[in-house]
């Protein structure tokens, strides 16, 4: 899994967080963005949370428009990202709870794309 943290925009609160990566075990990229609570008993503020389910996100560019209205967007960032991609691969199928997730997932898919990728992970 790679996990790249970025630079909060200008005038983003003191806790922000955001961050984009590949996710070997789900075969998708990710990204996140929160805001880290500002007093006790206060909630963390997700932002943005994407990328959660086996190959919810195959293409970085997604990933990068999430969270480019909350982080600076460093120029070759797409390009680190296919590269993480290509160097840990995809290692969804097999896995332990590879049914499990799954099946799990399955009626949840965004696309033909990703409900056909989990279906081919469950043969």
């Amino acid at each position: 899994m790679s996990s790249h943290t970025l630079t909060p925009l200008g005038g983003a609160p003191a806790g922000r967080t955001v961050r984009v990566g590949w996710d070997a075990p789900l075969a998708s990229y990710f990204a996140s963005a929160w805001d880290e609570p500002d007093g006790e008993g206060a909630e963390t503020e997700h932002l943005v949370f994407a990328g959660g389910a086996p190959y919810d996100i195959s293409d970085p560019a997604t990933v990068l428009e999430l969270v480019a209205p909350y982080a600076v967007i460093p120029e070759g960032l797409r390009e680190e990202l296919l590269a993480d991609r290509d160097r840990e691969g995809e290692c969804f199928r097999g896995r332990p709870a590879t049914e499990l997730v799954a099946t799990t997932a399955l009626p949840y898919a965004h696309n033909p794309r990703q409900a056909d990728a989990i279906r081919a992970a469950l043969r």
